[in-house]
């Protein structure tokens, strides 16, 4: 329900729940002063009954509905009955719709016939009827009033929402710039407004900022990696000894990885996808493997592949060889025997190791980053990463890790 949704319905419901009340109290208020009037009545008969007696002379009540009874037994509809059980009771509803009310005298009791006296008995449609129309009359003036509250009130709120969602839709529609142009009264609204603008402007600077560094940290990283990419290049057309080019095809592969790390980095940076191409995810594992081969060295490790040669999936490349080299490294790494799967099934792909698994004090919290397992030797940014880029590019991921092992999924949206 909507803000004037429920100020309609909260000013409508207890403008209802009044007039019931005021109904109820005025028919409780109605038979009460009824019955406050025949009490009165028969007070005044029983003083003059009484003098009456006491003179001597045959009791005889100057009200025609009010008769004189010597004896219980001569009660009429079983009052006397009733009674013997309730000696305190003054009023009686009888069975044929007759009314009495009773009212004891010295010697005897003085009952009064009010069946043909109920006023608000004989009016109860009527004021049932009057009372409903005036609830219906009532309940629309409210929602009358509510309306135009609500109106009046959420009229600065609208405003503030128009400027909020204006702001962004182009580059000189900052949330900041349209606050400051807007006028809002010095009430909660406008405090509300002021609030905003005082955080869209440190947003506005932080972002200013975290651009500015990655600008800065992109170029000057990109210049040293291009400079010793180039020295690498050079240095492997020379004469090199058998593990002399083992080291430099191991530092040209960390070469490429620093690359794209930083190409990822500056993709996460942005705002906006960069566009995606048909991509071959066997070449990428391949390559992927051939890059993190050195941590199965010396390990008595079965590497087991299960991807068509002709599988495509739509992604960014740079993108998706960090989410294998991650994956890929972790299992490398933490497998010192056994088998280790990969897998791609109707755009599932699964990587599961016979690794030790990951700690159960940490498995809920791994996907955050600076958590990492006791013998981890890295920072803890990982499977970070791997979250960050698959929320980027709306990829589905699960992690199901115990003694017997780690399996990761991820599950590509459809082509």
């Amino acid at each position: 329900m909507s803000l004037r949704q429920r100020i309609l319905l909260a000013f409508t419901g207890c403008t209802a729940l009044v007039a019931l009340l005021f109904g109820v109290s005025s028919f409780l208020f109605a038979y009460h002063t009824e019955d406050r009037l025949f009490e009165a009545l028969l007070q005044a008969e029983a003083s003059y009954v009484q003098q009456q007696l006491d003179a001597g002379i045959t009791a005889a009540p100057r009200l025609a509905f009010v008769k004189y009874y010597a004896d219980n037994t001569d009660l009429p509809d079983g009052i006397a009955a009733i009674l013997q059980t309730a000696p305190e009771r003054r009023e009686f509803a009888a069975a044929n719709g007759k009314h009495y009310h009773l009212m004891p005298v010295l010697e005897g009791w003085l009952v009064a016939d009010v069946s043909e006296q109920l006023v608000v008995r004989s009016l109860r449609p009527q004021l049932l009827l009057f009372l409903l129309s005036l609830l219906a009359v009532v309940v629309v003036v409210a929602a009358g009033l509510a309306f135009l509250l609500a109106r009046r009130v959420l009229k600065p709120l609208q405003k503030l929402t128009q400027v909020v969602d204006k702001a962004g839709q182009s580059p000189a529609d900052t949330g900041a710039a349209l606050l400051s142009s807007a006028e809002f009264a010095p009430d909660e609204i406008g405090r509300l407004a002021q609030t905003l603008q005082k955080a869209w402007c440190r947003i506005a600077d932080f972002i200013k900022r975290e651009q500015q560094f990655t600008q800065d940290v992109s170029h000057e990283l990109r210049t040293p990696v291009t400079i010793s990419q180039g020295a690498l290049t050079l240095l492997s057309h020379t004469q090199l000894t058998v593990q002399q080019a083992q080291y430099v095809g191991r530092l040209q592969s960390a070469q490429q990885q620093i690359s794209q790390s930083i190409e990822t980095l500056m993709l996460l940076a942005r705002e906006q996808l960069p566009a995606v191409r048909p991509v071959k995810l066997l070449a990428l594992v391949e390559q992927s493997v051939l890059q993190q081969q050195h941590k199965l060295i010396g390990k008595p490790v079965e590497l087991r592949l299960h991807i068509a040669a002709d599988t495509i999936i739509m992604i960014n490349e740079t993108a998706l060889m960090i989410l294998l080299n991650n994956l890929l490294g972790n299992a490398f790494e933490y497998t010192n025997a056994g088998i280790i799967c990969i897998e791609f099934q109707q755009q599932l792909l699964t990587v599961q190791d016979s690794g030790s698994g990951i700690d159960a004090a940490i498995r809920e919290q791994v996907f955050q980053s600076g958590v990492k397992g006791q013998n981890s030797l890295g920072m803890g940014v990982g499977l970070s990463l791997v979250k960050r880029l698959c929320d980027k590019w709306h990829i589905g991921y699960q992690l199901h890790s115990d003694a017997s092992g780690t399996c990761i999924s991820l599950k590509f949206p459809s082509n």
